[in-house]
């Protein structure tokens, strides 16, 4: 039986979209093995682990593998407790300091799963908007002195990060970068919609943050992802996240009427298909609850997954050193944006005509403001 069909079949029941699991599959502990690493690589390894340590004796893998995955179900609990104390009390600093910050993914997509304790977050992600951002910096700086850190919170720079104990803070200026001057003016609205305006307070017991309106957070979620997925890779976790945010809300004529405008607005509307077919093909998400739905990127769809799965073949390249001169320097840069393009367009071509126009804008705006010099982010 393949690896990837007992993943995804282990993944549905993990997020809570297969009610009942029979798996019969007959993997030798070598393929058992692959789909351990699998389900790590993808940031699924605790509710993987979860599913088959649940499951009825008979059907349990070898000692060992129980042993193992039960480490892993608890490493996740514990560092998810190490970050729901520091975020609690960054989140109480900035608003004693008289900043309303929102919080942005991890935390707050684990309540949609069956067991939020199992899903494994990565950094504490906390939103605070330009106006707030060096005031911000100045208050984590105090409430975790002499934790490593940024030095500067740079205006440039999408977040201020500073490390407490293991876990890391990314207190963000922007939610999401956009370099295209149009597509930013279009996502600044948004944002001051989604994160400042219409932002929601969440309680429930002694948990309690104020988290992006869910309109929102479905299409901020998913920009994160397929960032994620234009930069290097994204993750089934990712995925799941975006799942479970629409298999949570009923009003799906509102969401489809809101995703149909804005996405078309920032060149994401085809990048948008490519996940609802994967959500509904090998998450199981009812078509019913997937705005814009479509088998007609199946194709695109399956290589986009399978990328995701196994990591995609890069058009080589010989490596060079940037030049010093700065029409040169501009010039590799333009055509490092247009190489990667070519990446994206074997999953996305429309996208990726986009990045490639993307890239001729901000040169052109660059060259305006006289900025010679590339200020990364």
């Amino acid at each position: 039986m393949d690896v990837k069909i007992t993943y995804f079949k282990l993944l549905r029941a993990a997020i809570g979209i297969l009610d009942f699991l029979e798996l019969k599959e007959n993997l030798s502990v070598e393929k058992w093995q692959e789909l351990l690493q699998l389900a790590q690589r993808q940031g699924t390894a605790s509710v993987i682990s979860d599913v088959l340590l649940s499951l009825p004796e008979e059907e349990r893998l070898p000692k060992a593998m129980q042993t193992q995955m039960k480490a892993v179900c608890a490493r996740s609990m514990m560092a998810q407790a190490e970050q729901k104390q520091v975020m609690q009390k960054a989140m109480k600093a900035l608003q004693d300091g008289g900043i309303t910050p929102v919080l942005l993914k991890g935390l707050g997509l684990a309540r949609n799963y069956p067991k939020p304790y199992l899903r494994s977050c990565g950094d504490v992600d906390i939103y605070v908007g330009k106006e707030n951002y060096h005031k911000g910096a100045k208050i984590l700086r105090e409430t975790f002195p002499d934790m490593p850190r940024f030095e500067t919170e740079e205006d440039f720079f999408k977040h201020y990060n500073i490390n407490v104990g293991s876990t890391a803070i990314e207190m963000h200026r922007v939610s999401a970068m956009f370099q295209h001057p149009k597509d930013a003016k279009v996502y600044d609205e948004l944002e001051r919609e989604g994160l400042q305006n219409n932002m929601v307070h969440y309680t429930d017991g002694e948990d309690e943050w104020n988290e992006p309106e869910w309109k929102f957070n479905v299409m901020f979620v998913f920009i994160h992802s397929w960032d994620h997925f234009v930069t290097e890779s994204a993750s089934m976790r990712q995925i799941c996240d975006l799942t479970l945010l629409l298999h949570h809300h009923s009003d799906i004529a509102a969401l489809e009427r809101y995703l149909r405008t804005n996405l078309k607005k920032l060149h994401l509307f085809h990048a948008w298909q490519l996940y609802a077919y994967i959500m509904v093909n090998y998450l199981g998400l009812p078509k019913e609850q997937c705005p814009l739905y479509t088998n007609a990127c199946a194709e695109k769809a399956d290589r986009m997954l399978s990328s995701i799965l196994h990591g995609r073949e890069k058009i080589e390249q010989k490596d060079k050193p940037a030049p010093k001169n700065v029409i040169l320097r501009k010039l590799y840069t333009l055509r490092e944006r247009i190489r990667k393009a070519r990446e994206i367009r074997t999953y996305e071509s429309h996208y990726a005509r986009h990045m490639v126009a993307t890239a001729f804008a901000q040169s052109w705006e660059r060259f305006k403001k006289g900025e010679n010099t590339r200020k990364w982010e």
